[in-house]
């Protein structure tokens, strides 16, 4: 894979238990994904690295790494040449987003990220109801996020289990550009 153009640097993020590693794993395709267990929570990092063609038939890789939510107070690390983000929140733990508002608002007023492009990935929503996702936005203030940030999350849904929004997570992830000055 010597022709291979520039990695896009991404960053998975959320708080402990939100479903980052199993989101990860699947939108890699990892095989042998084992659903009965109950994950052990990410201590550190992960690498991913997600393998396409652009649309000029060019190899390309988005590399993601994810941090586990036990390290968020050491996420500004990371941050430093990030084009995306992606900030994973459990929708069917609605005792966690108000943390996890905290959390994506501090990474939305950094200044390293101010033309990073940010995907809100709602996920284990085969296990919420309808009714905690809006709980959820409304908890998160996406709507004020929307209209009053420049650079306003894409909003996402997702489940691993069932592959939903796996696809336009990939397209997000694949197609979009960073924001520009």
């Amino acid at each position: 894979m010597d022709d291979l153009e520039d990695k896009i640097p991404v960053l998975c993020v959320g708080p402990k238990g939100s479903g980052k590693t199993t989101l990860l794993k699947k939108l890699q395709d990892a095989e042998g994904i084992d659903y009965t267990y109950s994950p052990v929570p990410t201590i550190g990092t992960n690498i991913y690295d997600l393998h396409y063609f652009n649309r000029h038939g060019k190899k390309q890789v988005v590399t993601i790494r994810e941090i586990g939510g036990e390290m968020s107070q050491l996420w500004s690390n990371y941050l430093e040449g990030i084009v995306k983000v992606i900030f994973v929140v459990d929708t069917s733990n609605l005792c966690q987003i108000s943390a996890a508002a905290v959390m994506l608002y501090t990474l939305l007023a950094e200044p390293k990220l101010q033309r990073a492009k940010f995907i809100l990935v709602l996920s284990k929503m085969d296990a919420a109801y309808r009714q905690m996702r809006n709980e959820a936005l409304l908890m998160l203030q996406f709507t004020r996020l929307s209209k009053e940030l420049r650079n306003a999350p894409i909003l996402l849904e997702a489940s691993p289990l069932t592959g939903i929004g796996l696809d336009d997570l990939r397209y997000q992830l694949t197609h979009t550009k960073t924001i520009s000055k």
